[in-house]
């Protein structure tokens, strides 16, 4: 059986420590073992977002959407949403909100760009917004917004704002309270390194005094409906609504246990130095990057544009050499570009294995690349 290395956009490679932390039996919603788990990745979620006391946070079952879903918690008929966009995923928001009655703009980039701060504080003078809604980094283009410099420019103009981290929780600099965002949420299959199962997010005191009754949202994902769930199992109590993922959460504790061992800046090094070997892998190699500036990169996805080969046969083929990519998602660049995912546990030496499967893969494909000069650059960007 061949190893495969696991170099997506998530779900991505999961410790085994994580994975075995999971492996258990007879073990209920109600189990001082659970309720331990959930009290410490609650209370640490607050440190990885950045957030204080003052956030709630919240683990709910689903994955990125539902958190996204989640927020209509915090709105009431007729209220005005921003979306601001940069792909696939900043158009999703648009796409949930419109499923509900309130009324949704949207301002988007071209791929590879990002729609700048000025554009949105433009926007939110214009017109009284109760939600604007972001997206960090996005996974369809690897394009990270600049959510600090946004949020200083519109915090006085609207009433809240949510920032979807995905693809940046666990690998990016997030700061909830400093940025002064009023609901973050991300996902346990991206950065965090744990299976899919998990929404994760934080509300501030702003966001939690909107969930009411009179919210737009349904039933499963309403978060007025978890808020007590959350701080009963934070202070070691039992409590139910609906059946949260029990074995996920126990792997998510241990994720967040070796997360507080590495240390959330060492973390984000380790990231940002990955994600930079990437690049220079690929642009030595002699291929482009789906974003177009160097501040919007990201540290956990990198969208390669192809000017030869088709991106679905070098799927096919980097899969026979061990190694598992992800698809472009951007109908405007379909069949043109493929992603690296790189965050969660990875490591420089799954970069250098990336880039030399990449090497030989696409001069097989007749793709004009420079042999051998993308592993050297790696090399030298890790001498």
């Amino acid at each position: 059986m061949t190893r495969k290395l696991l170099m997506h956009v998530g779900p991505v490679t999961i410790d085994y420590d994580v994975l075995v932390a999971g492996l258990r039996g007879d073990t209920g919603f109600t189990s001082q073992e659970f309720i331990d788990a959930m009290s410490f990745s609650l209370k640490y979620l607050r440190r990885l977002m950045g957030a204080d006391e003052t956030y709630q946070p919240f683990i709910i079952p689903g994955g990125g959407t539902s958190a996204m879903e989640s927020v209509a918690s915090v709105l009431r008929r007729g209220d005005k949403v921003l979306v601001v966009s940069n792909g696939v995923f900043g158009d999703r928001w648009k796409a949930i909100f419109n499923r509900y009655p309130v009324a949704v703009d949207i301002i988007k980039a071209n791929p590879g760009e990002y729609v700048k701060p000025e554009e949105v504080e433009e926007k939110v003078s214009e017109e009284k917004y109760t939600l604007v809604a972001m997206t960090h980094v996005e996974t369809s283009t690897g394009v990270r917004e600049p959510i600090q410099e946004v949020t200083k420019r519109i915090r006085d103009k609207v009433d809240l704002i949510a920032v979807d981290g995905v693809s940046s929780v666990g690998a990016e600099t997030v700061k909830a309270k400093d940025y002064q965002v009023d609901i973050y949420l991300t996902a346990s299959q991206k950065a965090i390194g744990v299976p899919p199962g998990a929404g994760l997010l934080v509300l501030s005191e702003r966001a939690v005094s909107r969930l009411s009754d009179e919210s737009v949202a349904g039933y499963y994902l309403n978060l007025k409906n978890w808020i007590d769930v959350m701080r009963n199992l934070e202070e070691g109590k039992g409590s139910y609504f609906a059946t949260l993922p029990v074995h996920l959460i126990f792997m998510l504790s241990k994720a967040f246990e070796l997360m507080e061992k590495e240390g959330l800046e060492n973390r984000i090094k380790r990231h940002e130095k990955v994600a930079k070997g990437i690049r220079a892998g690929i642009e030595s190699m002699g291929l482009d990057i789906v974003a177009k500036r160097p501040e919007a990169y990201s540290n956990t996805v990198t969208g390669v544009l192809l000017k030869k080969a088709n991106a679905g046969d070098v799927l096919r083929e980097v899969i026979s050499e061990g190694l598992e990519l992800a698809p472009g998602v951007h109908p405007a660049l379909a069949g043109k570009y493929f992603r690296i995912g790189h965050m969660g546990w990875v490591n420089p030496n799954d970069v250098i294995t990336t880039i030399a499967v990449l090497e030989r893969v696409l001069k097989r494909l007749g793709e004009p690349v420079n042999v051998g000069e993308g592993v050297r650059a790696v090399q030298l960007t890790y001498s």
